[in-house]
């Protein structure tokens, strides 16, 4: 089932569907790779395979390409379209049954989170001590839902930047932002890890469910804007 579908600005299209059919649905619909075929069958978890045809026959139909462009992973196990056919960069995320794609233009990632209650207690593993001076005057539901931002926010950027060995706390940034609910946020992120300094724009937003059958979660679209030295 189709959440949404946008267009958050000229060259990034982002959508979110909630798994409500069966797995034959988006197979019979999907052709594989022989690389891809054989990662499917590594799932034992059914619900899992299931995101993991979700999201790739979502990433499709936002190409809009008649024949489906097959998906392979670099050394660090990000996303990329095998044929040199297409400019476009991808991204995918998957959370309770939920699963987004992205597709742009730049260097991207995106993170959904679905609501839960454990994600404040983890939170002091990916938040750092002004990060939570930051959202302590909000009240404590928009608390609540300002953590599961900062988490989607450093897992875009993180896929955004690709490779492995990145420190939530200590290498990655986000720039305070003004807490609106029904709106798309837009902010920046940094990672500045040893040599590395890297700027990302940040889209953030909230899908505030009212069907019984799709959950509400947090979204963050990551696209790395420029490296500096």
């Amino acid at each position: 089932m189709l959440l949404f579908a946008k267009n958050i600005d000229d060259d990034l299209r982002f959508a979110a569907w909630h798994i409500s059919e069966g797995e034959a649905f988006f197979r019979d619909d999907l052709p594989l790779s022989t690389d891809e075929a054989a990662e499917v069958l590594k799932h034992q978890d059914p619900l899992r395979t299931k995101e993991w045809l979700a999201s790739r026959w979502l990433l499709h139909q936002l190409t809009g390409a008649q024949q489906r462009m097959p998906l392979a992973k670099d050394a660090y196990s990000k996303p990329f379209f095998v044929a040199n056919t297409t400019p476009h960069y991808c991204s995918l995320s998957h959370s309770k049954g939920t699963v987004a794609a992205l597709l742009s233009l730049h260097d991207c990632g995106c993170d959904i989170q679905v609501l839960v209650d454990k994600l404040p207690r983890i939170a002091p593993k990916f938040m750092r001590t002004d990060e939570f001076e930051w959202i302590a005057p909000y009240p404590e539901h928009v608390q609540f839902l300002l953590k599961h931002f900062f988490w989607t926010s450093k897992e875009a950027m993180y896929k955004a930047y690709g490779k492995k060995e990145v420190d939530f706390k200590a290498h990655l940034f986000i720039e305070p932002f003004e807490w609106q609910e029904n709106d798309t946020i837009k902010t920046h992120g940094y990672l500045r890890k040893n040599e590395e300094n890297i700027h990302f724009q940040l889209y953030l937003g909230m899908y505030n469910s009212e069907l019984e059958d799709a959950p509400s979660f947090m979204w963050t679209v990551a696209v790395m804007i420029r490296k500096f030295d």
